[in-house]
């Protein structure tokens, strides 16, 4: 494709025909099973062995878990979108596009194209594990606004990933870097437990962390009730994204 026909085809075009290759690239290599697989298998790991403990304190355990379920399916899917933003740069395809008439902003929104075809797969795992356990919506309104908050949360850690791939230039750091950070948050959140099952000193920070703000608020939703900390996550999201975009702005900056 020479320069004079690329500039001649329009950014939407351009969009699509790398949206594709990139999508095409995640069925090929079996990123969405996997993306699709994960959720089924965290899911059950954790139900299975705390289920009758959990239900012995009167909670319905599937409808308390499977918000975590899903946070962690978004922070699992922005493991392949660092690691393929660092393949784009390393193969030098990125290089190569950006020598091309093709507008900034299209190589990055094609990659989140696929990515949210991944996150569309691991929230669809995630809701056939939870709904053959019992989990249940309550009103189609709230439900829509469950799997907002949930695609919101995954796009805003899966722009961070990939500028962090974008910069680093190097994949298995790129998709690895934030394991610990992610881990930590999962593992201190009250997504598996209630607060109240953590030493007290501690209690302050599992409160009021963001993954436990966002999971609180989707086990609201899930109930049909939009409650007060439908605000807090979605302020948490609005920070995160806000933050994932400039960083991923820059990121482009400084590769330009």
């Amino acid at each position: 494709m020479t320069a004079a026909v690329a500039g001649a085809i329009p950014a939407r075009m351009q969009w699509s025909a790398l949206s594709g290759r990139h999508i095409r690239a995640a069925a090929r290599e079996g990123d969405l099973v996997l993306a699709f697989l994960a959720p089924l298998v965290f899911f059950t790991a954790f139900y299975v062995p705390l289920r009758r403990s959990m239900e012995a304190t009167g909670l319905d355990y599937a409808q308390y878990l499977l918000p975590l379920i899903l946070v962690h399916g978004m922070f699992f899917g922005s493991m392949f979108a660092g690691d393929r933003a660092a393949r784009e740069v390393v193969a030098g395809m990125a290089t190569r596009l950006r020598s091309m008439p093709v507008r900034t902003w299209v190589p990055v929104a094609s990659r989140m194209s696929a990515h949210v075809v991944r996150a569309l797969a691991a929230l669809a795992g995630g809701l056939v594990i939870g709904t053959l356990y019992g989990f249940r919506f309550h009103g189609f309104g709230a439900a829509a606004a469950f799997v907002a908050v949930v695609l919101a949360f995954g796009a805003a850690v899966i722009v961070f990933t990939d500028a962090l791939g974008t910069v680093t230039r190097n994949p298995q750091l790129a998709g690895t870097v934030l394991f610990g950070p992610q881990l930590l948050l999962l593992m201190t959140s009250s997504g598996f437990v209630p607060v109240e099952g953590f030493p007290g000193w501690i209690q302050p920070w599992v409160r009021n962390q963001p993954i436990s703000q966002i999971a609180a608020a989707l086990r609201e939703l899930s109930a049909g009730r939009f409650a007060g900390e439908l605000a807090v996550a979605a302020a948490w999201v609005a920070a995160l994204l806000s933050a994932g975009i400039v960083f991923a702005v820059r990121a482009e900056g400084r590769r330009g």
